[in-house]
């Protein structure tokens, strides 16, 4: 196993236990985003400390990012009783708006009320 796996394979279980205390305890989004934050750039930091590990941190962050997103959007996506009979154009706009809420919550902290 090369390095980078064992760090991108660490790293996505960590994310996925954040994931299951946010789903359990029912955690603040800007506070679960703020923590997958936190666990990215700390692994960024790493990767661009020991540059020997991986060719390109940017790449690693980017899958990192994009894994965690998603995770965070399957939570997001489960069908609710109100929501069972909705058309699927309804379920797509929520994607899209669930995306952009991820995206504005990681890059700037919090979400304008």
């Amino acid at each position: 196993m090369k390095c980078i796996d064992a760090i991108e394979g660490t790293v996505k279980h960590i994310l996925q236990q954040l994931h299951a205390v946010c789903v359990e305890e029912n955690l603040d989004d800007t506070e679960y985003v703020r923590n997958i934050k936190a666990v990215l750039e700390g692994a960024d930091l790493f990767t661009r400390a020991n540059p020997e590990i991986v060719e390109d941190p940017d790449l690693l962050t980017q899958v990192l990012y994009t894994y965690s997103r998603n995770l965070w959007l399957t939570h997001q996506q489960l069908p609710s009783p109100e929501t069972a009979g909705k058309a699927t154009d309804s379920i797509s706009e929520n994607e899209e708006y669930q995306t952009y809420y991820f995206d504005y919550l990681y890059h700037r902290g919090i979400y304008p009320l």
